[in-house]
């Protein structure tokens, strides 16, 4: 900004006109021939009196006198505080308009990356033995509600299925896995993985199999959860930074309160479904299937009226888990 005055040197009656301005620090002005330049906190401001011009008093005896009141504070640093202010609101709303994508990117990057982190870090560190505590209360809870019922299967049935899950185990679990067979025309043909080895396994889906390779893709899949941690990875995800941070404190307490409840009613997110389909692909190659045997099942499971619609939710899509290397099952 420059703004026109008059310049007179304290020595002399004469004046000169002279154009100012302001840059960081400094008060500067020229008569076009001459530059002189102050130290802006050492020109005083002198508001005139009605009529008469303001008046910037110069550390050397000089006196500018400049007939716009406000452009005259505004080059001496003389305005108040709440003017400036919203002055460098008006003058600065690029800056603002960058600080605020900045923070939405900052929100954005912590949930996306730093949250999973720390949810990460605070299951590492979580006991077993919270994690067998939180499934119990899960599955009583669904039994409460008539979500899930004793299996129509038989005893026998049940045990083999049972050590159908076990040959899905890597022999370095720390997990102790138990098979729960259920009834459930709520939930239908699905299975799903609870925290410390826990596999719910309904009936309506061991009847939709056509064999126990099938099921056997399922069940590995549970596993590849239940070995990634992820039902309390994606517990205290959703719980947010406070869940995550009672467990690092080490008190349990709000964690078991709400943990039957979330994971009764938990999808899991797209990146623990790939992590859970990569360890059944491995299982399935380790024991001769082809790894497209549960890409095949679900899509069937998806047009079986909806028969698979929980199982399904939060999955791949079937071109996604077909195959791990990307290639092309048979239909």
């Amino acid at each position: 900004m420059s703004l026109p005055g008059n310049y007179m040197d304290g020595r002399s009656p004469a004046s000169r006109a002279v154009m100012l301005q302001r840059d960081a620090h400094h008060l500067v002005f020229t008569d076009g021939v001459h530059t002189h330049r102050y130290l802006a906190r050492e020109v005083a401001f002198e508001a005139g009196l009605p009529g008469l011009p303001d008046k910037l008093q110069l550390p050397d005896g000089g006196v500018i006198e400049v007939a716009s009141e406000y452009r005259c504070r505004h080059l001496s640093g003389g305005l108040p505080l709440g003017v400036r202010l919203l002055e460098w609101l008006h003058s600065g709303w690029q800056v603002l308009a960058v600080l605020a994508l900045l923070t939405v990117i900052a929100v954005w990057c912590g949930y996306r990356y730093g949250l999973p982190w720390l949810a990460d870090e605070a299951a590492r560190r979580t006991p077993i033995a919270l994690e067998e505590q939180m499934a119990a209360p899960t599955i009583s809870l669904l039994e409460k509600t008539n979500s899930i019922r004793p299996s129509q299967l038989s005893q026998a049935r049940q045990n083999a299925l049972q050590a159908l899950l076990l040959q899905a185990v890597p022999k370095n679990s720390r997990y102790h896995y138990q098979l729960r067979v259920v009834d459930s025309r709520d939930i239908g043909a699905n299975a799903f993985a609870l925290p410390a080895g826990q596999v719910i396994l309904t009936d309506q889906l061991v009847k939709v199999a056509k064999n126990d390779e099938e099921i056997f893709a399922v069940l590995a899949h549970e596993v590849g959860h239940v070995e990634g941690r992820h039902g309390l990875r994606g517990l205290i995800q959703y719980g947010g930074l406070s869940l995550a941070v009672t467990l690092f404190s080490g008190d349990t307490t709000p964690v078991l309160a709400v943990a039957p409840i979330m994971l009764a009613d938990m999808k899991y997110s797209r990146d623990f479904e790939r992590d859970a389909d990569r360890y059944a692909f491995r299982a399935l190659a380790a024991r001769g299937s082809s790894p497209c045997v549960l890409g095949q099942f679900l899509t069937r499971l998806g047009g079986a009226d909806g028969a698979a619609t929980s199982l399904l939710a939060s999955h791949p899509g079937s071109e996604e888990r077909s195959h791990p290397d990307g290639q092309q099952c048979p239909a």
